[in-house]
């Protein structure tokens, strides 16, 4: 198609929709074929500022120590780990408070999505040094899988293993990593023992630590990323697995219309409406398709001009004075990084479906 072409279908498109368009929430709409993403070599960013900012997170990935990397993995295990402490949340510290948020408050939590943009800017430049990388880092990774680094060691156990998935199966399509399938099975057999069997919100107890910090985990957002590993050609087990995780105790409601946002976790309750997503993508389940619509348009009404949302990390109730209050009552108005994370993949599956540009 070329971009005449594209300009013209969308124009089309987007002016049969202002017509229906009657605000939030919008029209309750699923086409019968999602719309087909582009690929990541399809699309040239050629603004300074885009590129600019792109290749400076590229060049801090490729920057890093494979040793430093992998050091806390290895501590968790039991290995020996050279290298150096890279600081912050990323560290393990054995001897670390469960109900602090400061340095060791999630070991290795990132290094997936690490993994993953590098897999990502492959796919954007085929540079084979950047492919080296991602498949050195996967080998390097699955020689320190152990049950440890599912176990009381760590406070996040689902949220590092949904990363984790997301870096092999990216790795998987956009680098080619021959092994990522592999490793991901090793991975998913070695951690299966150590998640709890369902979903799990946040603040309840699911393991034999009562302490708070260790009901923070995110069992409830790991559908989405087990669902593409099906897609990907994984295996029917991660189609399996990704059902089993759906939390429908919070989809229900919102699939009736009904906001249970209030009180929710910000961040991890808008990325979990991308699993309900991926369970309309993978098992037509119209309900979870509801569910996310119309969580969605509950979020837009609560949100900020900027289009930031969840201050102090929590959702609100419809029409409630808690976001006017929040201007002048607290600083903590927008988890960036991740609530822009959620928010895009979830507006990308809302797009490809209802072909609504909004």
């Amino acid at each position: 198609m070329s971009r005449r072409q594209f300009l013209y279908t969308g124009s089309l498109f987007t002016a049969g929709l202002a017509a229906s368009r009657s605000g939030i929430p919008g029209p309750l709409f699923a086409a019968a074929t999602p719309l087909e993403e582009f690929g990541y070599g399809d699309v040239s960013l050629f603004g300074e500022l885009h590129n600019r900012q792109f290749q400076n997170t590229h060049e801090v990935l490729m920057g890093f120590d494979d040793d430093a990397l992998l050091k806390p993995f290895r501590e968790m295990a039991g290995q020996p780990a050279p290298g150096e402490d890279l600081g912050g949340w990323y560290s393990y510290n054995p001897h670390y408070s469960v109900n602090d948020v400061s340095v060791g408050f999630a070991p290795t939590a990132t290094f997936g999505q690490w993994v993953s943009a590098l897999a990502r800017s492959y796919a954007m430049h085929g540079d084979p040094k950047v492919r080296e990388k991602v498949l050195r880092l996967n080998r390097l990774y699955a020689k320190t899988i152990s049950p440890e680094f599912y176990g009381l060691k760590n406070r996040f156990p689902a949220y590092c293993y949904d990363k984790l998935v997301c870096g092999l199966i990216d790795s998987h399509q956009y680098a080619g990593d021959p092994d990522a399938y592999p490793i991901l099975e090793h991975t998913t057999d070695t951690a299966l023992p150590n998640l709890p069997g369902h979903a799990v919100e946040h603040e309840h107890v699911w393991r034999s630590v009562p302490d708070p910090g260790y009901t923070w985990d995110e069992s409830y957002t790991i559908s989405e990323n087990l669902f593409l590993a099906y897609q990907r050609g994984a295996g029917k087990r991660y189609r399996e697995l990704g059902a089993q995780y759906l939390d429908d105790t919070y989809y229900d409601p919102l699939a009736e219309g009904r906001s249970d946002l209030a009180g929710r976790h910000a961040y991890s309750h808008v990325n979990s409406l991308c699993s309900a997503m991926q369970a309309y993508v993978t098992l037509g389940s119209e309900k979870h398709f509801r569910a996310a619509k119309h969580g969605f348009d509950f979020l837009l009404a609560q949100s900020y001009a900027t289009g930031g949302w969840g201050p102090d990390e929590q959702l609100r109730a419809p029409n409630s004075p808690d976001i006017e209050a929040s201007l002048t009552r607290t600083h903590h108005s927008f988890e960036t990084p991740c609530g822009s994370y959620a928010h895009f993949k979830l507006t990308r599956y809302l797009l490809r479906v209802t072909r609504d540009s909004r």
